[in-house]
C-alpha cells in the first residue's frame, strides 16, 4: 500500500509560529507595508481619531494596506476585502491577523477620498527617484467609465417634452385653473418621476397610449412634476440626468452611449507611469488639457519636454494657457469648421488665407480682400469669433472652387488664431509627426490593462468626488505594480 500524506489535525507545535514565515520574503503584501509605512499619512490629510474613550479603532496605515492589496489583486469591494481579510493568507499576514469589517474599510474610504490624491502623488514621486520617468515625452487622454448608475432611473429632455406636449393636448386651461387650487395648497412634487415612467422606452410607450387612462387630476399632478423635471435638467445643465448618480453624464462608452465619468491620464513615455489622473463629468476633452499638464507638473515638480494629445483636446483657449505656462504640447489637429485648420489639401483652404493685421482683413489666394463683416460667438465655445467675407466674390471665376455660401466667401478669426497657427505649423515638422503618432502606444496600453487586465469597466462608487477617489486608488495601483518590479530587483528602497 503506497503512502500519502494527509492532514495531522492533532498535531501540535513546540514554538509558536512566527507571522513573517507565513508568505515569501518577495511577495507584493511584503512590498505594499514598506511603501505604506514609508508614508507620513497625518501629512497627506488622514483623519485621524482624538477621543481615546470606546473601543480602538484601526490605524490608516492598517486600512490602507487593506485597500490597496484589494486592488492590487482585482479586490474593489469592501464586502469582498472583508472576506479577504480571513480567506487570504497574504492579507491575514499583512493586516496582522486583525478583521475589520466592510463598515470599517467602506467609512475610511470614504471620509479620506480627497487623501488618495496625495497616495498616488507618493507612488508619481518614488517613480521619480527611481528614474522610472523620462520627462521626455508624455501622452495625455481620457477613457469613459460607466458610472453606478441605474439605467431605469434617469430623465432624458426629449421624452419629457413631449409627455408635456402631450399633456397640454389633454388638459384646458379652464380645467387647470379649477384644481389648481387645491393642487397649489400642497408642495409640488420632486422631479423623480412614478417609476413605471423612469424607463426611457415603458415612457415612451405611455406618451402614445397610456395617457386616456389617468384622471384630469392626475394629469396635473404629472404635469407638475414634469416642470420639475425639465427645471432639474435646466439647473445641471444637461439633457439627460440620471436619479442613481445625479453627475454622471451620458457618454459613447465603447460602442454604447451610458451613464458615464471621464477618466483622465497623463502617462511618461519612458516606463508608462502615470503621472496625472483626474475625473470629470464632460464628455469633452477639450477644455481639460491645461489642467492635467499642472496635474503632472504637481505630482512630479518637473514639465516634460512635449506632451502629446488627440484632436479631443485640441482647444485655441487651451493652447493658449498652455503656451502662457510654458507647456510645449502637440494637440492632432481636427479638420473642422472656423478656427480649425480646414481643407488644407484644398488650394482655398483657411491656411490659404493671409490675415493683414494693419488692415484687420484677410487676402484670398487671388489677391481679393476679406473684410471685416460682425462678431458671432458659435455655440458650445466659449468665446467669439470675427467673421470676414469676400466682397467681390460674383465676379470672382473660382467662386465654385471657394465656396458654395450665396453670400460669398467667409472666413472665420478667433482670439487664438496666432496660436492656432503656430500649432499647425510646429506639428508639419517630421519629427513632431513622429511623436504624434507615439501618443497611442504610450497611454493606450495603460488604459487597456487597467480596464481589460484589472477589470475595471464600471464605477464602484456614485458622485464625483467618490469616483475621483477611486481613480486616484486605481492609478496608484498601476504604479505600485511598477514600482514592484523594481523593488523585486533591488533598484527601490523606501528608506
Amino acid at each position: 500500500m503506497p503512502r500519502e500524506i494527509d492532514a495531522d489535525y492533532s498535531q501540535q507545535f513546540l514554538l509558536p509560529p512566527n507571522l513573517e514565515d507565513w508568505i515569501p520574503s518577495d511577495h507584493p503584501a511584503r512590498f505594499i507595508r514598506l511603501f505604506v509605512d514609508s508614508l507620513k499619512l497625518r501629512d497627506l490629510g488622514f483623519k485621524v481619531r482624538e477621543s481615546e474613550e470606546g473601543r480602538p479603532n484601526y490605524s490608516n496605515e492598517l486600512l490602507l494596506k487593506i485597500w490597496l492589496y484589494g486592488y492590487f489583486h482585482k479586490i474593489k469591494s469592501s464586502r469582498e476585502l472583508e472576506r479577504a481579510c480571513k480567506n487570504e493568507m497574504p492579507l491575514i499576514w499583512l493586516s496582522g491577523i486583525n478583521y475589520p469589517d466592510h463598515n470599517t474599510l467602506w467609512r475610511f474610504f470614504r471620509n479620506n477620498r480627497s487623501c488618495l490624491k496625495g497616495v498616488f502623488k507618493q507612488t508619481v514621486q518614488f517613480a521619480v527617484k527611481s528614474k522610472m520617468v523620462g520627462f521626455a515625452l508624455q501622452a495625455v487622454d481620457g477613457t469613459k467609465v460607466e458610472a453606478d448608475a441605474s439605467k431605469d432611473r434617469s430623465l432624458h429632455k426629449k421624452s419629457l417634452e413631449k409627455l408635456l406636449s402631450s399633456l397640454d393636448k389633454l388638459l384646458e386651461e379652464r380645467l387647470l385653473e379649477i384644481e389648481k387650487r387645491d393642487d397649489m395648497e400642497s408642495s409640488l412634487p420632486s422631479y423623480s418621476l412614478p417609476k413605471e415612467l423612469q424607463d426611457p422606452k415603458k415612457l415612451k410607450d405611455f406618451i402614445e397610449k397610456g395617457l386616456d387612462s389617468y384622471s384630469t387630476k392626475d394629469k396635473i399632478k404629472l404635469r407638475s412634476t414634469v416642470y420639475s423635471s425639465l427645471e432639474a435638467l435646466e439647473s445641471a445643465g444637461t439633457s439627460h440626468l440620471n436619479l442613481t448618480d445625479e453627475e454622471s453624464r451620458m457618454m459613447k462608452n465603447a460602442s454604447h452611449i451610458k451613464f458615464s465619468y471621464n477618466a483622465q491620464g497623463i502617462v511618461d513615455e519612458k516606463e508608462q507611469i502615470i503621472v496625472g489622473s483626474k475625473v470629470s463629468h464632460e464628455e469633452n476633452d477639450s477644455h481639460h488639457l491645461t489642467e492635467m499638464l499642472d496635474e503632472a507638473k504637481e505630482n512630479t515638480g518637473e514639465v516634460s519636454q512635449e506632451t502629446v494629445a488627440d484632436g479631443g483636446y485640441f482647444s485655441g483657449e487651451e493652447l493658449q494657457k498652455s503656451n502662457e505656462k510654458d507647456y510645449s504640447v502637440l494637440v492632432n489637429m481636427l479638420p473642422s469648421v472656423g478656427t480649425y485648420p480646414s481643407d488644407r489639401s484644398s488650394d482655398f483652404g483657411k491656411d490659404n488665407f493671409k490675415y493683414d493685421r494693419t488692415k484687420d482683413q484677410y487676402i484670398c489666394p487671388l489677391g481679393n480682400p476679406l473684410l471685416y463683416e460682425r462678431t458671432i460667438r458659435r455655440k458650445k465655445r466659449r468665446y467669439k469669433v470675427r467673421v470676414y467675407r469676400c466682397k467681390s466674390f460674383r465676379e470672382c471665376p473660382h467662386r465654385e472652387q471657394c465656396s458654395k455660401d450665396p453670400r460669398g466667401r467667409s472666413v472665420e478669426r478667433s482670439p487664438y488664431e496666432d496660436v492656432i497657427k503656430k500649432q499647425t505649423l510646429k506639428q508639419k515638422e517630421p519629427e513632431n509627426k513622429k511623436l504624434l503618432l507615439k501618443r497611442k502606444k504610450i497611454v493606450e496600453p495603460v488604459f487597456g490593462w487597467i480596464k481589460h487586465n484589472h477589470g475595471f469597466k464600471r464605477w464602484s462608487y456614485r458622485g464625483l468626488k467618490s469616483v475621483n477617489a477611486q481613480w486616484n486608488l486605481v492609478c496608484a495601483t498601476i504604479n505600485l505594480k511598477k514600482l514592484y518590479k523594481k523593488w523585486l530587483n533591488g533598484d527601490l528602497n523606501f528608506s
